[in-house]
């Protein structure tokens, strides 16, 4: 899955590139959709995402710049080895975001600055070796659940290629470290 995202949209990118060049901003009413690759910050693990923003406000409504509200979805994994007994621990994050999008000269440029509220879900499964282990006293193999409310935060900038398709580059708290993707306006 992580490696057809990932070929999905370096695809994407590069086939912009080839589109007709024109102006495009962060606007009102207009939405944006698209699928990001980052670093967590849990065990710097890979994280395979998708998000969404819809822009709600005009310019000068709420200062120069444009609000967008929208939600996130991350998902990530990595292994541990505590005790000799290694597994894996899953990552899931859903949230909703809050936007502020300042407007520029060169509308192809699009930076913002933004706040994330969630929940993460996490959980452990341990590998065959503990498993065994458990299965040799007799008793089932304990399991590992967690997550709560996430808040987080994120500065960042996209680069439009044409009016419909965008590059994207984040860095933040919360959710991840640093996030790259491609949006699709519409």
């Amino acid at each position: 899955m992580a490696r057809n995202l990932f070929i999905t949209s370096l695809s994407l990118l590069a086939l912009s590139f080839f589109a007709p060049r024109a102006q495009a901003q962060f606007a009102n009413q207009t939405n944006y959709l698209g699928p990001h690759i980052g670093l967590s910050g849990v065990g710097s693990a890979l994280t395979l995402g998708l998000d969404y923003e819809r822009g709600i406000t005009n310019v000068g409504e709420v200062g120069p710049g444009i609000i967008g509200i929208g939600g996130i979805f991350d998902y990530y994994s990595y292994s541990d080895n505590p005790g000799g007994y290694g597994g894996t621990w899953t990552y899931i994050d859903i949230g909703v975001t809050g936007m502020y999008h300042f407007v520029l000269a060169d509308k192809k440029w699009d930076p913002f600055l933004g706040i994330y509220l969630g929940d993460e879900i996490s959980s452990w499964s341990w590998g065959s070796s503990a498993k065994a282990y458990y299965a040799e006293l007799g008793i089932p193999t304990p399991s590992e659940t967690g997550g709560g409310i996430t808040l987080g935060g994120s500065a960042g900038v996209r680069y439009f290629f044409n009016p419909n398709w965008a590059a994207e580059a984040r860095v933040g708290f919360g959710f991840y470290v640093l996030a790259l993707g491609v949006d699709y306006a519409f």
